[in-house]
């Protein structure tokens, strides 16, 4: 079966992100995992694991704050959330009054970041969050500026799906899959976009391999510190599953010894 390209699309850019993310449902969507599931077994094992509880810690993409809010409660009280969403940040300000968590909130461009030069000693990109930018180009543009504003041996910590493990080696198996499918659909950048509908809308995410990531990481000067599969860190709910398939745990470090990124 042969699907043609719509004439009338255009290559996926950040607006299209921000409207999506803007877009009440998917505001709903993430101010319910806020209530419902809160940190992910595994984000709380590597949090504890790699965040010193007296860190300047971003949380980058927050959303309406779940993980904000999650290191919140384990005891961090030096946390900010970030989120190209006006919506969700107006969200994630509202359940946070309600709750009574002292997080500043703030509308934020990752590849345009307000923030001073080594102002976080952590920065959290939660949710595949950062792969959800589209294009490589931004995305380099974006580990610029969280080289920026990460003090000297900080962790920057985020996830990926991954286009090599089983589930999405089958679903870019798939040739005749428009989703995915640069030749036909004129939405998509690059190999591993994936342009696809959702209960909340159309949305867009990159399905990276690893070797790309860590060829990226590199290139920005990061040393990638851990790289495992969910599943390889812990077991999750059935809540967990629901909102999210499995992705891989990136944790790495800027080292002091190297000018990369600036």
């Amino acid at each position: 079966m042969t699907t043609r390209s719509d004439p009338r699309r255009e290559p996926v850019h950040i607006e299209a992100i921000r409207g999506y993310f803007g877009d009440p449902r998917t505001v709903d969507h993430y101010v319910r995992a806020v209530a419902n599931i809160g940190l992910w077994n595994t984000e709380r094992a590597v949090f504890e694991e790699r965040i010193e509880r007296q860190s300047r810690v971003l949380d980058l993409g927050c959303g309406a704050g779940r993980i904000a809010i999650g290191l919140w409660e384990m005891g961090y009280r030096n946390v900010a959330g970030a989120d190209l969403s006006e919506e969700m940040i107006a969200e994630s300000r509202a359940i946070a009054q309600v709750l009574g968590v002292e997080i500043p909130f703030l509308v934020e461009d990752a590849t345009n970041l307000s923030f001073e030069d080594q102002a976080f000693d952590a920065i959290v990109f939660g949710f595949n969050g950062l792969m959800q930018i589209p294009g490589w180009e931004s995305r380099r543009q974006a580990l610029k500026e969280i080289w920026r504003v990460l003090a000297p041996e900080g962790a920057f910590i985020f996830t990926t799906l991954d286009r090599e493990d089983s589930l999405y080696s089958v679903v870019f198996g798939d040739q005749d899959n428009f989703e995915h499918d640069i030749a036909r659909n004129s939405s998509l950048i690059e190999e591993g976009d994936r342009l696809f509908q959702t209960e909340h809308g159309t949305t867009f995410m990159h399905v990276p391999t690893r070797p790309k990531v860590q060829e990226e990481l590199q290139s920005a000067g990061f040393d990638v510190v851990d790289c495992r599969m969910r599943r390889e860190i812990g077991r999750e709910s059935e809540r967990v599953f629901e909102f999210s398939e499995d992705c891989r745990f990136w944790v790495t470090k800027k080292p002091t010894s190297k000018n990369a990124g600036s």
